[in-house]
């Protein structure tokens, strides 16, 4: 039983002409197809509150960017459902849709409800007791995922100065260790042998060490020497040249 109907202010207002809507509103779009939702007037039996929580039901926020007899055209926006990419603050800034999507009002498997203007629903979200809260949040989420980013954008930075490094001394590095301690792979990605991973070589100092050893030897000439660890200071390998 869906029980006494909600007062009016409670409710959305279903939108059942073009007339009911203007360019820049919000509208809440219900696809109802296959749903028992179907059966009832949601708009008229639910509270706003109800609405926006059905489940089973395909459910959307979009703004009204153009209007004919008939249809309606809408783009859809972001929502707090859609996670952090919905900013409160200045909700409805932005859409998804670069090109508007053009409705029919006379369907029995839709429900459009007007939400209001951009500045009312704005106005009503920030006298939301929670909106400091939310604003905080919001700003959390998004500082970490520049974090991420700059994590990501910094390891993909330091593998590509590896690879460079390794293309560049392979060969070198190679005939002096009398070993393939840099190969390429069927991607023609250059990797240090796992031998060499797993060995005393990952230790700097002991790479270091073993590399003034192969000067003194002789299977590096001076110029080569230098190369080989500056190149490998810049890579990460060794500590930078004082």
């Amino acid at each position: 039983m869906l029980g006494a109907l909600p007062d009016g202010e409670a409710r959305i207002p279903a939108v059942s002409e073009t007339t009911d809507v203007k360019v820049d509103d919000l509208v809440v779009i219900i696809e109802t197809a296959g749903t028992s939702h179907t059966a009832y007037d949601i708009l008229g039996v639910l509270t706003g509150r109800e609405v926006m929580s059905l489940h089973q039901v395909t459910l959307k926020v979009a703004q009204v960017v153009s209007t004919t007899a008939r249809t309606i055209s809408v783009v859809t926006i972001p929502t707090p459902d859609d996670g952090w990419e919905c900013d409160l603050a200045s909700f409805a800034d932005r859409a998804y849709d670069s090109t508007p999507t053009t409705l029919s009002l006379k369907t029995k498997t839709r429900r459009i409800g007007r939400l209001g203007t951009v500045e009312e629903i704005r106005q009503r979200i920030r006298e939301h007791a929670l909106f400091d809260e939310w604003k905080q949040a919001y700003q959390n989420a998004k500082d970490a995922q520049r974090d991420a980013k700059e994590a990501v954008m910094k390891r993909q930075a330091d593998e590509a100065r590896r690879q460079e490094v390794l293309l560049k001394i392979g060969d070198v590095v190679n005939r002096a260790f009398g070993f393939p301690l840099v190969s390429l792979d069927a991607r023609e990605q250059a990797h240090l042998a796992s031998y060499a991973e797993d060995s005393f070589l990952r230790d700097a100092r002991n790479l270091r060490v073993h590399l003034a050893g192969l000067h003194a030897l002789g299977r590096f000439t001076d110029d080569e020497y230098d190369l080989v660890r500056d190149q490998l200071a810049i890579a990460g390998f060794l500590p930078a040249q004082q």
